[in-house]
């Protein structure tokens, strides 16, 4: 009888959590621009950026005009690039560029997407498309804003890609003379800008011992 008794609370119990769990994950909307303001900077300070990402989300769906929608998105820029999150923070920088860049900010929010670049290109991982497109996008920021006082801080960044862009030639050139394609090999020997490697000396990245092996 015992037993009886208490398998029968279980099954009454177990819908409850059910029921309680839902309620939990109700899907909150049609809330006020102050309201998803507030649950944006309230998540990027707990660390939560996927529900701020959420919260910004209905921000700008139900409240397309609103005056909190250029700050929540340079501060979600801001916090993703914090969190190692390089994708994310260009594209907030990127946006916000389109939609609210003016004269007095434009060269502002160009050197963060920039920014956002440097730290995606320490990733080991170097792709030939992404150095190129940052290299336009870096030329592009000293056509438009030589007078910006953040020029030499990009010009410092150009430096590195360079620096990179040298080591990954490099890579490539190694890989086609290991297969005796010499012309191959000199095409992109000669993209390597010498004198700059010459002046800067510059160490070499440091490659994981399994990213040697599976170059091996």
């Amino acid at each position: 009888m015992y037993i009886h008794n208490i398998y029968i609370r279980i099954l009454l119990f177990f819908p409850l959590l059910f029921l309680i769990a839902c309620s939990e994950k109700e899907v909150v909307y049609n809330q006020s621009a102050y309201f998803w303001y507030q649950g944006i900077y309230k998540n990027i300070r707990l660390g939560n950026l996927e529900t701020a990402d959420s919260y910004f989300s209905s921000l700008q769906s139900e409240h397309i005009n609103s005056p909190f929608l250029p700050e929540a998105m340079l501060a979600l820029g801001q916090a993703h690039l914090n969190n190692d999150e390089y994708i994310l923070s260009e594209f907030y920088f990127k946006e916000y560029l389109k939609r609210y860049g003016n004269a007095s900010n434009a060269d502002y929010i160009s050197f963060l997407q920039i920014k956002s670049r440097l730290y995606a290109f320490k990733n080991i991982s170097k792709d030939q498309q992404f150095m190129s497109d940052t290299a336009s996008l870096i030329q592009e920021f000293i056509d438009k804003y030589p007078d910006s006082k953040y020029l030499p801080f990009v010009k410092h960044i150009e430096v590195k890609f360079v620096l990179g862009q040298n080591e990954l030639n490099k890579a490539i050139a190694m890989v086609y003379e290991k297969n005796d394609k010499k012309d191959a090999e000199k095409i992109y020997l000669d993209r390597i800008d010498s004198e700059l490697q010459k002046e800067t000396n510059p160490k070499k990245s440091k490659i994981p011992w399994y990213m040697v092996l599976l170059n091996w």
